[in-house]
C-alpha cells in the first residue's frame, strides 16, 4: 500500500472516478451506511464439476477473474467528493484473495444442506461492507465437501448499489461460462490449468463502461399517484425504531422440482403466473395469522425490459434497475374454507392483470421514481422512526435461471440449485420473500424479517400456511 502514495494523478494504476450515482443508488448507499440494509446474496450449486473441484482453489479464482472482465461493477467502489456528491470509482486491479473465502463442509449435501444455507445466508446478510471507498462492494464464499464430491457451492454477496437481484444471476452465469470454457484446459495429471498461471492478487479490471442509472435509462418516467390510505386496520408488523439492533432472520421452504411443475401446470390452467399466485398465497397465509383485516404488499419488477434495445441491457449484465408495484388485500376476498381454492385463483388472476398493466405501461409510471425529489436520504429514512410501515410484505421472484447443460446427453458443469436472500429493510416491509428456481430444479422460497418486527409465532404461521397451500395446489386436479 505504501507505493500508492507516490502514484501521480492520471497514472494507470490510480483508481478512476466514474459517473455520479443516480438517485436510487444514493438511496441504497444511505441505507447501507445507516445499517438499515446490508446486502443481497445468491448461493448456487455447481454440479458435474469434478475437474473444477480437483483444481481448487485455482479454478474459482480464474472464474472470478473472468467475471471481472464481464462486469465492471465488480471492480467499483463508492467515493464522496468534496461537495458531498457520491461517485463510482473504478480500481485498476482487484485482489481476489481479499474477496473470496474457501470453506469445506462435510455435510454440503443431504438433509442438512438447507439448514447450512439458511445459517450461512443469515450470517452474511447481517454483515455489511467496510472500506467501501477502497475495496469492491462484494465478497464470495466457495464451499465444497469431500475431495471426491462432484459438486460445490459459491455464495456471491453484493452491495445493492452495484446491482439488483438479476445482477447476482448474471454473475453466476459468468462463473458458469468460465468453468465451462476452462474445464478442457485442465491437465488431468496435475489438476492444474495447462496455460500460464494468473496472479490473483492483482487482477486487471474491465475496461467496459458502467451503465447509466435508471433515471437516464427512462428519462420520461415519473412516479404514479400515491395509493389511497387503506380503509381499515392494516397489519405491517411493529413500527420501525432505531433503538434495538437490526438483525435479519431467515425462514425457508424448498418446493421440489416435481411440485414446481405441477403448480406451473395449474397456473397455466387458470390463466395466471407463479409470481401472481405466490402473492395471493402469502397474502392469504398472512391474513389467516394476524388480527388486522387488511394488508398491502410491494412486488419487485425489473425495469430492464423497458429500456431502449439499442442500449443492449438484458439479464446478462449488472445494474440497479428495479421498482415495485403495490397491491392491497383484505380478508373478505379469501374463502375461509381451507379446502376451497377458487378465491385464491381469482385473486391470482387479478394479480396477473395488474402485472400485465405494469408491463403495458412500458416504464412510464415507475413507483421508485418518487424518491427522486429527496435531498437527504439519511434524514428522510431516520424521520420514519416511530411511524407505521407502508407495506406488510415485499416479494421478489427472480424467476427461472437457465443454467443446465448446453448439449443434450452431455454432462457439462451446470448450476442446478440456487438460494436467494437479502438483508431485512429496517424501515421497509415487515418481511420479504425472495424466490428463485433453476430450470428443472427445486424452487427455494426464503422469508427474511427483522427480529422484533414480526413475532416468531406469526412468521412460523405464515411460512407453514404458504407451505401447506403450495402442497395443496401441487396435488389439486
Amino acid at each position: 500500500m505504501a507505493t500508492k502514495t507516490h502514484l501521480k494523478e492520471g497514472s494507470p494504476d490510480m483508481p478512476k472516478r466514474e459517473r455520479e450515482l443516480g438517485f436510487y443508488e444514493r438511496f441504497r448507499v444511505s441505507l447501507h451506511d445507516l445499517g438499515y440494509h446490508n446486502n443481497v446474496s445468491i448461493i448456487a450449486r455447481y454440479s458435474n464439476a469434478i475437474k473444477i473441484s480437483n483444481s481448487w482453489p485455482h479454478s474459482v479464482f480464474r472464474a472470478f477473474s473472468y467475471a471481472l472482465q464481464k462486469h465492471p461493477e465488480l471492480s467499483t467502489t463508492v467515493i464522496r467528493g468534496e461537495d458531498g456528491t457520491f461517485y463510482f470509482q473504478r480500481l485498476s486491479t482487484v485482489n481476489l484473495e481479499q474477496l473470496i473465502t474457501f470453506k469445506t463442509f462435510q455435510g454440503i449435501e443431504g438433509e442438512d444442506i438447507d439448514k447450512e444455507l439458511v445459517s450461512l445466508s443469515a450470517s452474511e446478510n447481517n454483515r455489511g461492507f467496510e472500506n467501501t471507498a477502497t475495496i469492491p462492494l462484494w465478497r464470495a464464499i466457495a464451499m465444497r465437501g469431500p475431495s471426491d464430491c462432484d459438486s460445490f457451492r459459491i455464495a456471491f454477496i453484493w452491495h445493492h448499489v452495484i446491482g439488483d437481484g438479476r445482477s447476482g444471476l448474471a454473475v453466476h452465469q459468468s462463473l458458469l461460462e468460465s468453468f465451462r470454457l476452462f474445464e478442457d484446459d485442465i491437465d488431468c495429471k496435475s489438476n492444474r490449468p495447462t496455460t500460464a498461471s494468473l496472479e490473483f492478487t492483482c487482477v486487471p479490471t474491465s475496461p467496459k463502461p458502467l451503465f447509466l442509472p435508471m433515471e437516464k435509462m427512462l428519462p420520461n418516467s415519473s412516479a404514479p399517484p400515491a395509493p389511497a390510505p387503506l380503509q381499515g386496520l392494516k397489519w405491517a408488523g411493529n413500527f420501525y425504531n432505531d433503538k434495538s439492533p437490526i438483525l435479519t432472520k431467515l425462514g425457508h421452504i424448498r418446493v421440489s422440482a416435481n411440485s414446481v411443475q405441477r403448480i406451473l401446470s395449474q397456473c397455466r390452467k387458470h390463466g395466471t403466473t407463479m409470481t401472481a399466485l405466490l402473492q395471493a398465497i402469502v397474502a392469504k397465509s398472512l391474513l389467516n395469522k394476524v388480527p388486522s383485516d387488511r394488508i398491502r404488499t410491494a412486488v419487485a419488477v425489473s425495469l430492464r425490459r423497458f429500456f431502449d434495445p439499442k442500449l443492449e441491457i438484458d439479464d446478462s449484465v449488472m445494474g440497479l434497475w428495479i421498482s415495485t408495484y403495490t397491491t392491497e388485500y383484505h380478508k373478505t376476498q379469501f374463502s375461509q374454507n381451507a379446502e376451497k381454492l377458487d378465491s385464491l385463483w381469482k385473486i391470482s388472476q387479478q394479480n396477473t392483470a395488474q402485472i400485465n398493466g405494469v408491463m403495458a405501461n412500458h416504464g412510464k409510471d415507475v413507483e421508485i421514481m418518487g424518491l427522486m425529489g429527496v435531498h437527504d436520504y439519511s434524514a428522510a429514512v431516520k424521520s420514519r422512526v416511530g411511524q407505521p410501515r407502508d407495506n406488510s410484505f415485499g416479494l421478489t421472484n427472480l424467476g427461472i435461471f437457465r443454467g443446465v447443460s448446453t448439449v443434450e446427453g452431455q454432462e457439462d458443469i451446470a448450476i442446478d440449485d440456487m438460494f436467494f436472500s437479502q438483508s431485512c429493510h429496517a424501515n421497509g416491509a415487515a418481511f420479504q420473500i425472495c424466490i428463485v428456481t433453476v430450470q428443472g430444479g427445486d424452487m427455494n422460497v426464503v422469508f427474511n424479517w427483522q427480529e422484533g418486527v414480526v413475532l416468531q409465532e406469526e412468521i412460523e404461521g405464515i411460512v407453514g400456511g404458504v407451505r401447506a397451500l403450495m402442497g395443496q395446489i401441487s396435488f389439486s386436479e
